[in-house]
């Protein structure tokens, strides 16, 4: 009569870290209503990467940020591009404090509190696959540019494109006159 009791005991003790391990490995999505529009987001734990897609009627764009590598891509639909840069870790929110990030978000518009923008350069991105799986099958079949930071003020950036992410941080994209 007591070993069916001390079976499922032991037998609690050997799964509940395998399966805590699980959860914790286990994909975070959340849908978010911004402006007209929404923006997902999703969170690999296993592989330390975030994706935030947006959809709305002035345009669509993805960008998945590997918090394991130190790279972000972005892909901007409208223009049918993707750019690569590495990540500044001091501008964007930690991996763990995105889901916080995510739930605090209401439904009004408010503009984001931090701003990183970028120059983009002639190169062309040919091996997509040494920026992991996720950027690969995004960027697949997409021109791919190089984008680098830029500090202070900017006089030669020509045309830029304003992404608000999580109404935290806006991703400000500028073509280089002299380049792209």
């Amino acid at each position: 009569m007591n070993l069916p009791i001390l079976t499922a005991v032991l037998l609690g003790l050997v799964l509940t870290p395998a399966l805590a391990d699980y959860h914790q490995q286990t994909d975070i999505s959340k849908k978010i209503s911004i402006g007209g529009g929404y923006q997902i987001m999703t969170i690999n734990r296993k592989w330390l990467v975030a994706s935030i897609e947006q959809k709305t009627n002035h345009g669509s764009w993805k960008t998945i940020w590997n918090y394991d590598t130190g790279f972000m891509a972005t892909k901007v639909l409208p223009e049918k591009a993707c750019y690569i840069s590495i990540m500044n870790r001091t501008e964007m929110p930690s991996f763990d404090a995105l889901p916080q990030l995510a739930a605090h978000i209401r439904n009004h518009q408010r503009s984001p509190t931090k701003e990183i923008t970028f120059t983009l350069v002639k190169t062309i991105v040919r091996d997509l696959e040494s920026y992991g799986p996720d950027t690969f099958s995004m960027c697949i079949g997409l021109t791919t540019y190089v984008a680098y930071e830029v500090h202070g003020p900017q006089f030669n950036l020509g045309s830029c494109i304003k992404l608000e992410v999580l109404q935290y941080l806006a991703l400000t994209y500028c073509h280089n006159n002299n380049y792209v």
